[in-house]
């Protein structure tokens, strides 16, 4: 059987002798002739040849040696797949080490000619079928370039798993996270996406996530709560998932794990706010990065997303979630191990990835005393901070946390007027001044404080 045959080698004159010998010895019948690389690919999808004869001098856009390589790496990516099976000849001048021919070899090509000039039994060889000894000479190199190739796919993924987490994602049945707060429609409310973490473990980032959450709730803000899928299932059982969920209940973690369809049902709304939690009783173990950018993608329908992952503030697979984020919430508390030691791993890895101005420090258990004398000692130990906010130690707090209800409505006078004066100044800097102040109760209105009262009722 005639093979199909097109040439683009850069080089017209070579182009004409390689189309001669191979027409003469039988190989095949040369159908195009091409002068660019961006042409070799609309050729190869509307021709559909079994045998490419390219040169690296093809013409393309790229003005540098390593530009050229990385555009021929794209073009022969976009070739193979049209089409695994159509044998392709390189034609160039470089020495055998070169790293760039091992990468050819990676796309399986298994047949380059790379001294210059035509080898004088190149005919013979393409007579004969593919064959692996024939590259064999220019794999020498071939664990770094798959360290490469491995490299540039991770960074591939990140960039696709940064556009959806930015962006959201809308699963084929649409709008799948049920949210009950009416939209304020008279308000543009611009999306946000915070992250919740713990500096010190069991400083309660958790808590203030959901506290936060019931707080903007108040303001008829649409807000919900997601638990990272690398941590330790929590949030099911601090909100008492059980009391809310049907029967068939499947979590949105789940779903994305086993590749399925989002559904609706999965998201749990309690007092106007939506929980995304995992199921305690699943385990996460085929995750990976794009799941991760889908499952905040699709939680992003929710206008302000809170994302909790506790103690995985220097997870690197969380990496891209702190990048994104709008803000980043961080739990701590007063104890000689965190106000004299600021270098600590998890402020070096803030650091370095340049998010310590999106942080927000929230000290718990907090009282005048340690204020007054170690305020400056904790500032300093994370990164000479002055956003940070102290928080006393409730014993309401823990024994609401126990019986599975909000925080707020365990609070006496005094203490929910200074928590709300608190959290109105935290809600104020995460959404912005402007919008908070129309949002904020006046007199007139029903104010959040009444709100709370009425909940302990």
């Amino acid at each position: 059987m005639e093979r199909e045959i097109i040439i683009g080698t850069g080089n017209e004159q070579l182009d004409a002798i390689i189309q001669t010998d191979l027409e003469t010895k039988g190989i095949g019948r040369v159908f195009a002739k091409v002068h660019t690389r961006r042409t070799l690919v609309n050729k190869v999808n509307e021709l559909g040849p079994s045998l490419l004869f390219i040169g690296e001098e093809l013409v393309g856009e790229s003005n540098s040696k390593e530009e050229s390589e990385e555009e021929w790496e794209f073009t022969i990516e976009q070739v193979r797949r049209f089409s695994y099976d159509l044998r392709i000849i390189f034609f160039c001048d470089r020495p055998q080490d070169d790293i760039f021919l091992t990468k050819l070899t990676t796309y399986s090509i298994t047949d380059i000619f790379n001294e210059g000039k035509l080898p004088s039994n190149y005919l013979e060889q393409i007579k004969l079928a593919p064959s692996y000894k024939n590259i064999e000479r220019f794999r020498g190199q071939v664990q770094e370039v798959s360290k490469s190739l491995k490299e540039k796919k991770r960074e591939e993924e990140e960039k696709q798993a940064e556009v959806i987490i930015s962006s959201g994602a809308i699963p084929k049945e649409g709008k799948v996270v049920e949210i009950e707060v009416p939209v304020y429609h008279q308000l543009i409310v611009k999306p946000k996406l915070f992250v919740f973490g713990s500096a010190v473990k069991g400083s309660g980032s958790s808590t203030f996530a959901k506290m936060l959450a019931e707080y903007l709730a108040s303001l008829q803000l649409q807000v919900g709560v997601l638990e990272s899928p690398y941590i330790a299932p929590s949030l099911y059982d601090l909100i008492n998932a059980q009391e809310y969920i049907s029967d068939d209940w499947t979590s949105m973690h789940e779903l994305i794990q086993d590749d399925k369809e989002i559904r609706r049902g999965m998201s749990i709304n309690i007092e106007g706010v939506t929980y995304i939690p995992q199921n305690p009783r699943v385990s996460l173990k085929n995750w990976n990065l794009m799941k991760s950018a889908y499952l905040v993608g699709y939680a992003r329908q929710i206008p302000i997303l809170l994302y909790d992952i506790s103690n995985g503030v220097v997870d690197e697979r969380e990496k891209l979630i702190l990048r994104q984020a709008n803000g980043i919430f961080l739990t701590t508390m007063f104890d000689p191990a965190r106000v004299r030691a600021s270098n600590h791993s998890m402020v070096s890895y803030l650091l370095e990835h340049n998010l310590t101005d999106k942080v927000t420090m929230l000290s718990n258990h907090s009282n005048d005393y340690l204020e007054k004398k170690y305020s400056k000692d904790l500032k300093e130990a994370y990164f000479d901070t002055d956003d940070i906010h102290f928080f006393p130690h409730i014993e309401e707090v823990k024994n609401a946390t126990m019986d599975v209800k909000s925080v707020w409505s365990f609070l006496d006078e005094e203490q929910l007027q200074e928590l709300t004066d608190t959290f109105s100044q935290i809600a104020s800097q995460a959404i912005g001044k402007e919008l908070f102040e129309k949002l904020e109760p006046k007199k007139k209105k029903r104010s959040v404080l009444s709100i709370f009262n009425n909940k302990r009722k």
